[in-house]
This record gives structure tokens, C-alpha cells and sequence, in this order.
């Protein structure tokens, strides 16, 4: 049962595509005559007429006149392809005489010409292909029923005649042979055709359409690089609070300390003061370390995402168990933001998950780090609920990266990050 509803379907997926071929070649037609004829008479009179400049205007009418037969073979591509081809012309507002003029200076509009006019003399051949193509196998295929039909018992198709029923038969197989030669030439035909319309029908002539792709890379590429030097930024100030602030609370501590022995038998409200003092800078320095692990943890430099996400884990307030495999190291920016992303994606299963378990891990799938981070909780994460995911995918999407969340009402919520890296 499984191969023949396999077989039916690879029968309908080919049927489907001779017939999007078919209707795509023949509708040719009625675009092309209904171009063709007007055009051909404003080029004949313009062309007489101009000596009196009055031609002018309508040779200028006939060129503009490819702008709409493009139009509707965008949307006949759109139809065939299933792809939207978008209109290479520029916004042209201000009235009719400056858009007939912005028409006229843009390159775009010559091609559509000369598309049109290529176009209107192929989609007669075209529909005669075509015609000739259905007709063909169709009537072969049919031979025995046409034969019986035919006033003097004998059938006429093209090359083939038969005149007896098994002669008809006979002409079945080569019904089904036509067929197929017919559907191989004309889906590769119309693939091609269509192709090269694309090409055409979507060719500006211009630099103007190519600004905002190159606007686009670049602005990704300073995004980048604004992000490297934010790390970098956070690096050094992670350096200067370890090496800095911390060392002289410590010593701090340390100065206290020996100011309470010294006061052990002393005044009891200078001892009280001094053990409290004691007591705010040790609590002082268990923050400031908090503060500079989030910041950009020691253990990320020194031994990679590895044992980072794996700390991380431990550390979690959720049972986390960590899946990490990396062949070799990534850029610092990508091992940063790989990071932080597994921060707050833990942070928020530890705030509103309400889970019992959760797993994180981190393979690399050709040039792009894969983390996903899953739990058992009640699920219903929502992006715009200020939970941080929102930031979250704005770092991801400041390497080109993805975000993906499936966290359906009851759980269970699956995050899912691909980031690009090179090593």
C-alpha cells in the first residue's frame, strides 16, 4: 500500500509539473497578441508621424508599453515558480510627466521592451508547440476509441495510421512514449524559459539596486564588530575589578581582621563596629566576585566553552545535566555570546520554568555552534513577556545566527540556537 500511494504521488508531482508547463507556455499567447498588435501601430505611426514631432510621443508610448506586459509576466512567473519577483523599477511619484520621464531614463524599462518583444514573436511558436504536444500523445492514447469513430475505419495522427484494432492498440505505447518525451521537453523548456525571464523581467541596469544588499553586509559586519569590542571592553574591566578592587578589599578584610584581635579585650562598642565592618566587606567582595564572574568568567578564557557551560550547570538552582562536544575552539566573540545565551536561557528555566530537570547542549554542525537548552516545566515562554529572550535573540542575531522556541502551554520548552563560527 505504501509504494502504491508512493507511486500515486510521483504520478501527480509529474502530471502537476507537465500541466503548470503547459498553461505557462500557452498562456504566453494572450499577453503577446494583446501587446503585439498596438505596439506594432504606435511604432508605425510614430515612425511616419515624426517628422512632425508628433510621433515622438507615441514611439515613447510603445516603449513604456513592455512596463505592463512585464507586470503580469512577474505574475505569471509567480504562478509557475511560486517565487515573487520584485519590480526593478524605482518609486516614481509627482504626476505623469515625471514618471513617464523616470521610466524612460531607467534601463529596466528597455529591458522589458525588448523581453516584450521577444516574447510576443516565441509565444506563437510557443502555442503551437504546445497544442501539438497535448494533441499528439492524447490522441494515441485514445486510438482505439478515435478509430472506431473515424468514417472509414481508418485513424490518421500525424506519422502514425492504423486501420485495424490491433493496429490501434499498438499505437497505446507510443502514446505513452510521446508522452513522456513530451512532458521532458516541455518542463525543461518552461524551467528554462522561466529562468531567463527572471533574469530579464528583474534586471534593474543600475548600481541603485544593489546599494541596499552591500548597506545591509555592511551593517552587519559593523554590528559585529561593535559587539568584539564590547567584549573586549568587558574583558578589561573584568581585569581591573579582579587585579584592582578586589586585592585592596582583601587587604581591607585582612586590616580588619587584625584590628579585632587587637580589640579582643578592648572597648565593646569599637569591637562591635569593627566586626561589622568586617562582616560588609567580605559581603562586599562575595558580590564584587559575583559581579565579575557575570561579567566574563575566568573559567571561559582559560578552558573554553567546554567546562564553562559545564560549571554553568553545576552551578544551576535546576538539576542540569550538560552535553557539550567541540572539536576545537571558536572565535571569542562567538564563545562569549554562546555563553551569556546559556545564561540567561538557564536563568529563565531557574525564574519561571517551574522545572525539575533541564538539559543544555552544544555540538557544532559544520561552520555553525548548535546549543539547545531544554526543560520539563509548565512552558508558555513567550518572547514578549519580557522574560529575556528578546535580548537573547538580538545577541544571536548580531552574529547571523537563529533562535528557535517551542514552548507550548504544559511544557515541555525546547530552545534551539545555531550561531555561525570559524575557528
Amino acid at each position: 500500500m505504501r509504494s502504491l500511494s508512493e507511486a500515486c504521488a510521483r504520478a501527480c508531482h509529474t502530471a502537476g509539473r507537465l500541466g503548470r508547463a503547459v498553461c505557462y507556455l500557452a498562456g504566453g499567447l494572450p499577453v503577446g497578441l494583446v501587446w503585439l498588435v498596438p505596439c506594432v501601430l504606435l511604432l508605425t505611426l510614430g515612425t511616419v508621424l515624426t517628422p512632425v514631432l508628433v510621433g515622438l510621443p507615441l514611439i515613447a508610448a510603445a516603449i513604456l508599453s513592455g512596463v505592463p506586459v512585464a507586470a503580469v509576466e512577474r505574475a505569471r512567473l509567480r504562478l509557475f515558480t511560486g517565487d515573487t519577483l520584485a519590480s526593478p523599477h524605482a518609486p516614481a511619484g509627482g504626476g505623469p510627466l515625471p514618471w513617464f520621464r523616470r521610466r524612460l531614463s531607467e534601463p529596466a524599462t528597455w529591458w522589458e521592451f525588448g523581453y516584450a518583444t521577444v516574447h510576443a514573436l516565441l509565444s506563437i511558436g510557443e502555442f503551437i508547440l504546445v497544442v501539438g504536444g497535448v494533441l499528439l500523445p492524447a490522441g494515441l492514447l485514445a486510438a482505439p476509441l478515435l478509430r472506431r469513430l473515424a468514417p472509414d475505419g481508418e485513424l490518421r495522427i500525424a506519422v502514425f495510421r492504423a486501420g485495424s484494432d490491433v493496429q490501434a492498440l499498438l499505437l497505446v505505447p507510443c502514446g505513452a512514449v510521446v508522452l513522456v518525451i513530451v512532458h521532458a521537453v516541455f518542463t525543461r523548456y518552461a524551467d528554462t524559459r522561466a529562468r531567463l525571464a527572471t533574469a530579464v523581467l528583474t534586471r534593474s541596469g543600475g548600481p541603485q539596486h544593489t546599494e541596499p544588499a552591500a548597506e545591509l553586509g555592511q551593517l552587519v559586519r559593523s554590528r559585529a564588530r561593535i559587539l568584539d569590542a564590547y567584549d573586549a571592553e568587558r574583558r578589561r574591566i573584568e581585569r581591573d575589578l579582579h587585579d584592582g578592587a578586589q586585592q585592596r578589599l582583601t587587604g581591607l578584610i585582612m586590616t580588619l581582621g587584625l584590628a579585632r584581635l587587637e580589640l579582643a579585650d578592648g572597648h565593646p562598642p569599637a569591637r562591635e563596629l569593627v566586626d561589622k565592618a568586617h562582616q560588609e566587606a567580605r559581603t562586599t567582595l562575595a558580590e564584587l566576585r559575583d559581579l565579575v564572574h557575570g561579567i566574563y568568567p575566568a573559567v571561559l578564557t582559560d578552558r573554553g566553552l567546554p567546562a564553562a557551560l559545564t560549571a554553568l550547570a553545576e552551578d544551576s538552582a535546576v538539576p542540569v545535566t550538560a552535553e557539550v562536544v567541540l572539536p576545537d575552539r571558536p572565535s571569542e566573540a562567538v564563545e562569549a555570546a554562546t555563553y551569556f545565551v546559556a545564561c540567561e536561557a538557564l536563568a529563565n528555566v531557574s525564574r519561571h520554568s517551574g522545572a525539575t530537570r533541564a538539559r543544555l547542549s552544544l555540538r557544532r554542525v559544520g561552520t555553525r555552534l548548535v546549543l539547545e537548552v531544554y526543560d520539563n516545566g509548565a512552558g508558555g515562554a513567550d518572547a514578549a513577556s519580557g522574560s529575556g529572550l528578546l535580548g537573547l535573540a538580538d545577541r544571536v542575531a548580531a552574529f547571523d545566527g537563529t533562535v528557535h522556541l517551542s514552548s507550548p502551554p504544559g511544557g515541555p520548552t525546547l530552545l534551539h540556537v545555531e550561531i555561525p563560527c570559524e575557528s
